[in-house]
């Protein structure tokens, strides 16, 4: 039986154009990994897994359009509340949930409607454990 090469396929994030050499260095990976690192890939799926993706990039988190637009909804938010600012930990997180809700995320989603869920249930416009 004659081995047949299988065909050039480039891959994103990645040098190599042969299939079998790319699947070999996948494994090799893989198995080198910690248990709890082939469980978190196991969870994403070794098929959808690509060791040779090129990293993001930290000033997208920064400086994507997404993130200017919570920081100017934080800001816009503090200006209605009358410029009482809180902590840097409050901003931070009055950020990420911004941001969340803009990219879509489904955590950011529920906090809010638990919120809005937890303040028809108190029935005080949301004021209760406020200081």
């Amino acid at each position: 039986m004659v081995a047949v090469a299988s065909p050039a396929v480039p891959y994103p994030g990645c040098e190599m154009s042969d299939r079998e050499e790319y699947e070999f260095r996948k494994k090799a990976i893989f198995d080198t990994m910690s248990k709890r690192g082939q469980e978190r890939i196991l969870k994403i799926g070794y098929e959808n897994w690509d060791p040779f993706e090129q990293p993001k990039d930290p000033r997208e988190r920064i400086f994507g359009s997404a993130s200017l637009k919570a920081g100017a909804l934080v800001r816009e938010y503090y200006k209605a509340a009358g410029d009482k600012e809180e902590s840097a930990a409050v901003q931070k997180e009055l950020f990420e949930l911004s941001l969340g809700l803009l990219q879509g995320e489904r955590r950011a989603k529920a906090i809010v409607d638990f919120c809005v869920w937890l303040a028809g249930k108190q029935g005080s416009g949301g004021t209760a454990g406020r200081n």
